[in-house]
């Protein structure tokens, strides 16, 4: 992606270890006592190593989120109201009953039931439970308008969480849930992890249901209940009606539930009508409660959930799914966000597309919390940003297409595409192969695949990796500039130069490289390295061109006799295919993304990521120069399938579709089993 990502999410992220310390230590003092004052203050220097996850460090621990909002709530915790709809189910109801009095004080809480008409049998059962109120109905209305029965009868005093009867509350959920509320003064619903008796989980956020989309689905259904993503709070398209905690705000912006739900749907309309309200709807996994439902469920429709169904996509199908990002003139709007302009493959494709967008007449701008690049002559217009709090604020209301390009760019590309626009994830590369002892933010990076997105990525390799995310993608590989990297006339190829790109970032491999050039027998070769850490260049026989323009590295495709790339990991590679464009040979490493271009033995070698291997390869080709012109003309076949114009028409087409409206047509009599629309 960026000149180097992970150097600089790592920049943005240093400061909050020392940002406020005075503070924290008081409210760490006052939460948790001096013993756990002493204790991080002897472990701290541990956090910076390898050990860090031996002491459970580095990792999103609800536990300790659990602890800190408990902490909270002895403290500030504020009395709610806790509605519980039923029909005919007392014995859930006093199950239910009795985990929220284990688990919540009781001057907290006022439990109140609405019973949708049971009858007298079932209201005297109801009647051994202490400490409930009950709100009973003459006639049977359905979940909404029971619910509703006694949203009335409680009022707006207090916040309120409406629950199931079949769920059981564990340890701290309440505070939790209120704790996030405190959090965030725009707040409007938070829901918790919910999980299946068996400890999977049940429910982790809503989201669409990609192979059915007329339904909804629960995130990380069936998932292990401390599942890595799941375990990390963050918005969420809705909230199941199981377990939803509503603001006294939400309540007064947004009001009652509709009732024209009969059986469905009516928990993700009331999220969506919070969300339109300009409050945010929240996944807070340190809650957490057993949802009694199995995890098997029917598959066959009933009328009450189809006409539910209808409701559903007769109010909101515009608003998730006939979106306008186009000017009156059928040009495309295209907003794409990066976190930096430096010097890389991913920026300069990024800054392709928008040059070759706005060159076919569309509206494209590039959001970033950078200055313009000023390594790359970008036509497209730049707009600079102080944080990303301030980008999405201003990117919200905008109707254009809006497109993440860095997993740390998702989260507030998502929240701008809430109401305006339609979100695009950009994936270059599956990242987190830039964190790879760090488990806290690999999970990070997992989050950010979010349903909502539609998805496109530049190789095969990425595109199978977030199927196994239940996500798919359009493949839209980087092109090649072939006015730029082409075969020189006049420009005779050493004999015995080998090139590569000079990068100490991990993934690059550059040891591996250098290492393979020094195991060649005497007299070595020259090593040509370019890039922009010209310190590499720290022995005899290695020469370093520092921040050479296109037309210098095509000049040092042309003459070198090798080109040598030995990357771990990349989530293309494209200077390896920009070297095949001169006609150079190439020695490679499989880096999974460049598995689209390199055939080995056909146009370029791919040994086996050892020095020994690596060193063979090269010197293969520095003593048969009928095989380095053999790889060198398949590899300019090969580019010639990169040109830019074909790679813009594909994306181009990918715009067209994702702008043109989608028409959700109801449910048949069968749905698949993954499906939800409700608690």
């Amino acid at each position: 992606m960026a000149d180097d990502p992970q150097q600089s999410v790592i920049k943005a992220r240093r400061p909050s270890q020392f940002a406020n310390l005075p503070r924290r230590l008081y409210l760490t003092y006052r939460y948790h006592g001096l013993r756990t004052v002493l204790l991080r203050a002897l472990t701290f220097p541990v956090r910076f190593t390898p050990f860090k996850h031996r002491l459970g460090m580095g990792v999103p621990s609800t536990a300790k989120a659990r602890t800190t909002a408990m902490a909270w709530y002895r403290l500030h915790g504020q009395p709610v109201t806790i509605v519980i709809p039923r029909y005919r189910d007392a014995d859930l109801v006093a199950q239910c009953v009795a985990r929220i009095r284990k688990t919540v004080p009781r001057n907290r809480v006022r439990i109140v039931v609405a019973d949708d008409a049971s009858g007298p049998e079932h209201l005297a059962a109801l009647s051994q439970i202490r400490g409930i109120e009950v709100v009973a109905g003459e006639t049977n209305v359905g979940f909404s308008a029971n619910v509703n029965r006694a949203l009335i009868h409680v009022g707006t005093e207090t916040d309120v969480v409406l629950l199931n009867s079949d769920v059981l509350p564990e340890t701290g959920w309440l505070a939790c849930l209120q704790y996030s509320t405190s959090r965030a003064h725009d707040r409007g619903l938070v829901g918790a992890k919910l999980l299946y008796p068996d400890r999977r989980i049940q429910y982790g956020g809503t989201v669409r249901n990609l192979g059915a989309l007329e339904w909804f689905d629960h995130r990380y259904r069936f998932k292990p209940a401390d599942w890595g993503p799941s375990e990390i709070g963050c918005p969420t398209l809705a909230v199941t009606g199981a377990c939803m905690y509503i603001t006294r705000q939400a309540l007064e912006r947004v009001g009652l539930l509709d009732e024209g739900f009969p059986m469905a749907y009516e928990d993700v309309d009331y999220s969506l009508r919070v969300w339109r309200a300009g409050m945010e709807v929240r996944y807070e996994p340190s809650a957490v409660l057993v949802h009694l439902e199995s995890p098997t469920r029917g598959t066959d429709v009933g009328e009450r959930e189809r006409a539910s169904q209808r409701h559903f996509w007769e109010k909101w199908s515009d608003f998730l799914d006939a979106r306008n990002v186009r000017h009156p003139d059928g040009r495309l709007r295209v907003i794409y966000v990066t976190e930096g302009t430096g010097v890389g493959g991913g920026h300069r494709d990024i800054f392709e597309h928008l040059n070759r967008l706005l060159d076919r007449g569309h509206d494209v701008e590039l959001w970033t919390l950078d200055d313009p690049p000023d390594w790359f002559e970008l036509h497209a217009p730049v707009r600079t940003f102080d944080n990303y709090a301030q980008l999405a604020s201003e990117l919200e209301p905008i109707e254009a297409i809006k497109v993440a390009t860095w997993w740390n760019t998702a989260h507030s590309v998502w929240l701008a595409s809430i109401r305006n626009g339609i979100p695009v994830y950009f994936v270059q590369d599956i990242e987190t192969s830039y964190y790879r002892d760090n488990w806290t933010m690999q999970q990070c990076v997992l989050e950010s695949y979010r349903h909502e997105f539609r998805y496109m990525t530049i190789s095969s390799w990425n595109r199978e990796r977030l199927r196994e995310l239940g996500l798919d993608a359009a493949l839209i590989p980087p092109g090649i500039d072939l006015e730029n990297f082409q075969p020189l006339s006049g420009v005779s190829r050493a004999g015995d130069r080998v090139l590569a790109l000079g990068r100490t970032h991990p993934l690059k491999n550059f040891p591996l490289t250098l290492t393979a050039w020094q195991s060649l027998p005497e007299p070595r070769p020259e090593l040509w390295l370019f890039g922009i850490e010209p310190e590499l260049a720290s022995e005899d026989g290695i020469r370093y061109v520092e921040s050479p323009s296109d037309a210098e590295v095509n000049q040092l495709f042309n003459e070198a006799t090798v080109f040598v790339q030995t990357s771990r990991h990349e989530g293309f590679c494209l200077p390896a295919l920009e070297a095949m464009a001169t006609g150079a040979a190439v020695v490679c490493t499989d880096a999974h993304g460049n598995r689209d271009f390199c055939r080995d033995g056909e146009n370029c070698l791919m040994p086996g990521a050892s020095p020994e291997e690596v060193s063979a390869a090269i010197a293969k080709l520095l003593a048969d120069p009928e095989l380095r012109a053999a790889l060198g003309a398949a590899g300019i076949e090969t580019a010639a399938d990169y040109a830019w114009e074909r790679r813009i028409d594909a994306l181009e087409s990918f715009f067209t579709e994702i702008a043109t409206p989608r028409r959700i047509e109801p449910s048949t009599d069968v749905v698949p089993e993954r499906r939800t629309a409700s608690r």
